[in-house]
């Protein structure tokens, strides 16, 4: 059964809307998942704020060169097949979450590639950006990497007040 043109031009309006503002967006072939299987995977993704849907590949282009994605072959050239995809503004919560789902389930979940920030990637990039920490993560390592030499000159300075303090405590002790 086939859909209205209205009804296409909702779904690639609501596309145009979600896909502007993401910060990476991962397509997937969900070939041979049941519905089971696809209910919990659409849970885990809402608990983690990705929107995850199934498009038509054609609704999937439109929506893609009305937001002003390069028509490149690239990205064109994955949609072919049943196509998934999964979005949001985190860069790597997609990816992750799609990798953790992909290896419980005995790879009924194949990313076919995406893009982050603009940028394509392949299947094989996607899967390493899914190894990658998280933008909070990577802000608490680095808040904490510049914390660190602040911590040990605290301690030296206070371990030096410290003995200062012994001396003289054993002094006064002394002389009592």
């Amino acid at each position: 059964m086939s859909i209205t043109r209205s009804h296409k031009e909702v779904v690639v309006s609501d596309l145009n809307g979600g896909l502007g503002d993401s910060g990476s967006v991962i397509l997937a072939d969900f070939t041979g998942i049941n519905v089971e299987d696809m209910t919990e995977l659409r849970i885990q993704m809402r608990e983690a704020g990705v929107v995850f849907t199934v498009v038509k590949n054609t609704l999937l282009k439109r929506a893609f060169e009305e937001i002003g994605i390069d028509a490149s072959e690239e990205i064109f050239g994955l949609l072919n097949g049943p196509t998934a995809i999964a979005y949001s503004e985190d860069e790597v919560a997609p990816a992750r979450i799609i990798k953790a789902f992909s290896k419980a389930h005995k790879g009924l979940l194949v990313m076919k590639g995406g893009f982050v920030s603009g940028k394509t990637f392949s299947a094989d990039d996607v899967v390493s950006l899914a190894d990658m920490p998280g933008k909070d993560e990577l802000i608490a390592r680095v808040i904490g990497s510049m914390n660190s030499p602040l911590q040990g000159f605290v301690m030296v300075t206070s371990g030096v007040i410290r003995k200062f303090l012994y001396a003289v405590n054993a002094i006064t002790e002394g002389k009592e």
